[in-house]
């Protein structure tokens, strides 16, 4: 299982949870947390599986 996720505020690809968080907290640690979770039609994560 992979790691890949978007920034939705500057839009930089990250292929590690831990760096995409590190990369939050020092980068847009000023903005709401509203701005991170807009409705822009990103799939909602689940670790369950439909099999």
């Amino acid at each position: 299982m992979t790691f890949s996720k978007i920034c939705p505020i500057c839009k930089q690809d990250f292929i590690s949870l831990e760096t995409y968080m590190s990369h939050i907290k020092s980068d847009h640690n000023k903005l709401r947390p509203e701005e991170f979770v807009k409705n822009s039609g990103e799939l909602k994560w689940s670790f369950r599986s439909d099999d």
